[in-house]
């Protein structure tokens, strides 16, 4: 039973890392795609929102494997 409950958690957690990564940066496509459209600035905001949604990403990355690691330490 214990060892069922820790693939679950392991697969929730790689979940959660594929899901905080792939939201920031498809945001940031769709908010650039926006703007530059409304000011016909192709593709300045794009690469700008893309690249901020790629930052987020990764400091999102780093915080949930902190915090993972932190709890294993716990443990």
């Amino acid at each position: 039973m214990g060892k069922k409950r820790h693939v679950m958690e392991n697969l929730s957690l790689l979940s959660f890392i594929g899901i905080s990564m792939i939201v920031p940066i498809i945001g940031g496509l769709y908010i650039g795609r926006w703007i530059d459209a409304r000011f016909n600035t192709q593709p300045i905001f794009l690469f700008v929102f893309i690249i901020m949604g790629v930052i987020v990403s990764f400091m999102n990355l780093f915080k949930v494997a902190a915090k993972d690691i932190e709890q294993k330490k716990r443990k």
